[in-house]
Order: C-alpha cells, then structure tokens, then sequence
C-alpha cells in the first residue's frame, strides 16, 4: 500500500478536469446558440463560417440597396406620370387654340394656361428629388469629367457633384478675403471660406461641395469644375469585388425639362396663334415621346429591380442557412451531451471523494 501517489485518486481528478472543460464548453454552446464560439472549437468551421457571415453581409446591403433603388424610381414614375397627364393637357390646349372657331381672345386665355402648365412642368421635375438628388434634370448620374483646372490644384479634395447640372462649366473667383463664389452661365453663389485649415465648401444650391487646404481664394481663384453625364446612374444590387452587370443594375432617366433644349424642348412655344398652335402641336407630340422613353426606362429598371431584390433575398436567406449550419448549436443534440456531461461531473466528483478515502485504510496498520 503506498501514500506518496494515489493513482486512483489521480485518475479521478484527470477524468474530473476533462469533464468539466467540456461541461463547460457545452455550457457557452447552449447559452450563446453557437457551436463555434471561437477558433478552438473549430478552425475550419470558423474560417468557412466568417467568410460566409461577410458574404451575407454583403448580400443583405445589396438587399436594401435593390430596396432602396425601387423607392427611388418609384419617385421618379409618380413624377413623370404627373409630366404626362400636364403634356395631355397641353396637347389638348392647342389643339383647341388651332381651330378657327376660336378667337384670337379665347386664345389668349388659352395661352394663359398653356404657359402656366410649361412653368408646372420646370416645378415638378425641380421638386423629385431623392436624397438631395434631381432626379428627372438630366443631372441624375452626374460627374466630374475631370477636365476641370481645379483637379490639378494641390490640396483639392473630396469633390462631389450630384446636384450639379450635366455638361456644365462652374467658375471658382475670388470675391474678397473670406468668400469665394461659383459660377455657371445661368447662375451663382458666394460662400464664407477661411484661409487655414481644411475647408469644406458647400455650394448647396449648386449642387457642388469640396475640400481644400489652405487658402481657398488664392488657390482656387478662376479655376473650374466641369461635369459630364454618366448617361446612367448604377444600383450595386450584388455583392461581388467587380464593377460588373452580375453586380450593378444602371438606370437611364434623362431630362424632362420643357425649357431644356436637351429635355422636352418647349421654350419658346406658345398657342397664342392658330400658326403657333399649330406648331406647337407637334413640339408637344416630340416631348411625349420623349417622356414615353423615359416610361419605358422606369418601367423596365422597377421591374428589373424588383427580380433583383427577390433574387438576392433567396441568396442572402441560403448563405445565412449555410452559415448556420456550421456556426450555430443543435440545440437538441447539446442538450444531450450536456446532460451526459453533468452527470460525469457529478459520478467523477463522487468517485474522486472515494479515491481519497480508500487511503485512510493504511491507517489501520498503526493500530
């Protein structure tokens, strides 16, 4: 009989350790609903199921964003709609004022409403706007062409022009110390700059913002800023590294102003005439078919989007289902382990109290 080891005692407590290591672990299982809790529970697992976790992240954005692009045309449609039935009219009132059983003071009210619907048109298309951005101006995908003397200048950054018009010229001068202002050919605003520092300028009613360190009325006196038109505005509705079609849904919108000689191109027209209105009959037949383009687009991209959004909801759904079958815990199956365990625990707890035990045997020797 030895004393100086109680191997039973010994293997006891080793069994003891282990169980409750594992009762543990099976303990945060059960309580976090994950069976990977971190890298030792599984480094495969982890790495598999965190690569998947960023792909659903990825996926879900790209939800919101097919989403948010919907409510974006949707905007848009309400408004060319309202163009529209404003054309129908205008179509309606030359018609009448091209008739010679109309005079020339009937026309002259007729013109009256004829003129105040060209003023609509300009309103409404100025009035949709999503997020700060026109949408039916023909600036809506907007950008810097980069040909702008103000890009070369040091200390010129952060330039945004999503407000801007397209295929436009703006003129930076300095006006005094601390105020700059930018110009195009049909308008301007003057902003408070400071001489140290980054400045942000916001030419708000411009639809131009930028950085410049330094003194921005030295720097920046006569420079430009040239926009161009992207032609299309694109909805990241994937969420592959690409700029690519599997990726990106591009919408068209187009110009819909009735004084834009690259809009509906209605400036100058008047039924104040029977001559007038008779021209102006097909002036307005031209821009319902530019709106009816306009349609089509909208149309198309809503139902484009709208297969976007469902498809990405169904890859969004499996990814997180495969990165669940992997990440989380079977509840049933763990509980089973855990109740396997719990009772280790408590049979090696008792067992460890008889190893011990059995040792005081050798005291009867010294009776």
């Amino acid at each position: 009989m030895f004393i100086q080891n109680n191997i039973n005692s010994m293997n006891a407590l080793n069994n003891l350790n282990t169980n409750e290591t594992q009762l543990t672990s099976s303990i945060q299982k059960l309580s976090s609903g994950f069976r990977l809790n971190r890298a030792g529970d599984d480094a495969a697992g982890m790495s598999i199921a965190n690569s998947l976790r960023n792909n659903g992240v990825g996926l879900q954005q790209a939800q919101q964003n097919a989403s948010q692009a919907g409510s974006l045309l949707q905007i848009a449609d309400g408004a060319t709609s309202t163009i529209s039935s404003i054309l129908d009219r205008m179509k309606q009132l030359a018609t009448e004022s091209a008739s010679a059983n109309v005079t020339d003071t009937d026309r002259a009210k007729i013109n009256a409403e004829f003129t105040q619907l060209y003023s609509e048109i300009d309103r409404t298309v100025g009035s949709t706007v999503y997020q700060g951005s026109q949408l039916l101006n023909g600036s809506f995908g907007v950008s810097d062409s980069g040909t702008g003397t103000a890009n070369a200048v040091v200390g010129f950054s952060g330039l945004s022009v999503s407000g801007a018009d397209v295929n436009t010229t703006y003129t930076l001068a300095k006006v005094d110390a601390t105020h700059m202002k930018l110009s195009n050919a049909t308008s301007s605003q003057t902003i408070t700059t400071s001489a140290t520092g980054t400045n942000t300028l916001n030419f708000d009613k411009m639809g131009i913002s930028f950085s410049f360190t330094g003194d921005p009325t030295a720097g920046l006196d006569t420079k430009t800023i040239i926009t161009a038109n992207t032609t299309s505005a694109a909805f990241r509705v994937g969420s592959g590294a690409s700029s690519d079609s599997d990726n990106l849904v591009s919408v068209s919108l187009g110009d819909l102003r009735a004084s834009s000689a690259t809009g509906l191109n209605l400036s100058g027209v008047s039924v104040d005439t029977m001559a007038n209105a008779t021209a102006a009959l097909a002036s307005i037949s031209t821009a319902v078919s530019t709106v009816n383009t306009v349609i089509g687009s909208l149309g198309a991209a809503e139902n484009r989007l709208n297969y976007a959004t469902t498809n990405v909801a169904s890859l969004y759904q499996n990814v997180s289902a495969a990165e669940s079958v992997i990440r989380d815990t079977n509840m049933a199956q763990e509980y089973t382990n855990y109740s396997k365990l719990s009772i280790l625990q408590q049979a090696g707890t008792a067992m460890l109290a008889q190893a011990n035990s059995s040792q005081q045997s050798v005291l009867k020797l010294f009776q």
